[in-house]
């Protein structure tokens, strides 16, 4: 696969996020939280409280940040489209988890 490929900048958009969530989860369990663990971090605080879940799955996406100007570097601009497509599928999920947790809220769902 080229460096320099909408395809390439796609899945590296999609996975980058993964280790900017750990990165975040590492800060947390230790520096903020350190009596939690990082199983209690991903169970408890992402999976089982929907209030946090579109908010820490957007401070994940400051890892694409990186990897944008990581391509803006090498002068891969169609890998730098595929991260901004991975940004806006990312943008989407955040919204509809947004969506779900006010509709809860009001009693609607």
């Amino acid at each position: 696969m080229a460096l320099d490929s909408r395809r390439t900048g796609f899945i590296a958009g999609l996975l980058a996020p993964v280790l900017g969530f750990l990165a975040y989860g590492l800060i947390y369990t230790t520096a903020i939280r350190p009596m939690y663990d990082m199983a209690w971090f991903v169970n408890d605080m992402f999976l089982g409280t929907l209030k946090y879940t579109s908010s820490i799955l957007s401070l994940s996406l400051i890892a694409n940040a990186f990897l944008f100007f990581w391509f803006d570097r090498k002068d891969a601009h169609r890998s730098m489209r595929g991260v901004i497509l991975a940004m806006l599928v990312y943008g989407a999920v955040i919204v509809a988890l947004i969506l779900v947790e006010r509709l809860i809220m009001w009693g609607l769902l």
